[in-house]
């Protein structure tokens, strides 16, 4: 065994720790909870929620041949 395998395992370690981390907060650990959407910052008190504005449509005209 060289030097590189052990570095390889813990490298695909970490990279699995991450990744289970990672899954476990996108599903809130199983919580069916309202704040699922939140990702745990502070910034979710206090966003404004503000509406898309309208993109007017422009009339569309039978085309003649």
């Amino acid at each position: 065994m060289t030097w590189q395998e052990p570095l390889v395992y813990v490298i695909v370690g970490l990279a699995l720790v991450s990744l289970f981390r990672h899954l476990r907060a996108v599903t809130n650990g199983g919580d069916s909870d309202a704040t699922t959407s939140c990702h745990g910052c502070d910034d979710c008190d206090a966003e404004v929620v503000t509406q898309p504005t309208e993109i007017p449509i422009p009339p569309t005209h039978p085309q003649t041949h």
